[in-house]
């Protein structure tokens, strides 16, 4: 006869945070951190920024050997203890103080946990996005709380409020590989959207996680390629696909162009027959 008395429970058999926060001990406690590897960054508007509304795509190498965990947080009261790190030094990046030292001209956005949309997290490397009424703050944070802490981000108002273009606005996008990879996505949805999903190009598929007009998601071992058109799908309660658009399109670089209630073109290239700008859910 087998003694099972120390065999933990199945994953079923347990709350999905309590296991999340489980394995984000045992991890801490017993797992040797892996050796740090070199990271290529790409960012658009700023160089400590690895994603901005305008759509700037990241890249960050690799590191199989701390890449086989995977959390994924749609709120504080979600986060592991490694992500709580990375969102309170992600604050404290993005304090009032610091915003206003960055750009006197720019009212600064005030952000608190309280406001975390998303939060992704895989092996050493985390990123957080925090959203209210103001604007958003967003964050990369490796090793969070080490000496080896490492990131940067930046914090913005909205530039055209609660409109977004179209359905869904991608805010947050960072990836393995300068052309695919796996990626971590975040951004904001409008209220028509009930299912988002990546469509890998493949014949493959990725659901994003809704919640209260955010949305995230994460890839394992995917290898996107920007080559098979990997696409951002709207669905709306009936199922119907109502949006799709390449993931690694900037935002200015939209097929279609949204327009403000007043027929002001506000997002996309210069065109006519503009889309109307849709509202935000959150």
């Amino acid at each position: 006869m087998v003694n099972d008395i120390l065999d933990l429970p199945g994953e079923r058999d347990l709350p999905p945070r309590a296991l999340l926060a489980m394995r984000a001990r045992i991890l801490d406690s017993v797992s040797p951190p892996p050796a740090r590897t070199p990271r290529l960054r790409a960012a658009v508007a700023v160089a400590a920024l690895l994603v901005a509304a305008s759509g700037a795509v990241a890249v960050v190498s690799d590191r199989p050997e701390g890449s086989t965990v995977q959390v994924l947080a749609m709120g504080a009261g979600e986060l592991s203890p490694s992500l709580r790190r990375a969102a309170e030094r992600c604050l404290q990046w993005n304090s009032p103080q610091r915003q206003t030292q960055r750009d006197p001209q720019e009212p600064p956005v005030p952000v608190s946990l309280a406001d975390l949309a998303v939060g992704t997290e895989r092996g050493r490397r985390a990123l957080v996005l925090f959203m209210n009424d103001v604007g958003y703050a967003t964050c990369d944070v490796e090793w969070a709380g080490t000496a080896r802490e490492s990131g940067g981000g930046t914090a913005e108002p909205w530039p055209h409020g609660e409109l977004l273009p179209g359905p869904v606005q991608r805010l947050l996008l960072t990836s393995t590989e300068a052309d695919g990879g796996d990626v971590s996505v975040s951004g904001r949805v409008g209220s028509r959207v009930h299912r988002l999903v990546l469509d890998h190009g493949d014949g493959h598929t990725t659901a994003a996680r809704l919640s209260r007009g955010a949305f995230g998601l994460m890839t394992s071992d995917a290898r996107l390629s920007a080559g098979d058109a990997p696409d951002l799908v709207s669905y709306d309660a009936t199922g119907t696909e109502i949006d799709r658009r390449p993931l690694f399109q900037a935002e200015d670089e939209l097929e279609h162009c949204y327009a403000d209630p007043a027929g002001k073109r506000i997002y996309g290239r210069p065109a006519s027959g503009c889309r109307p700008a849709e509202k935000w859910r959150g």
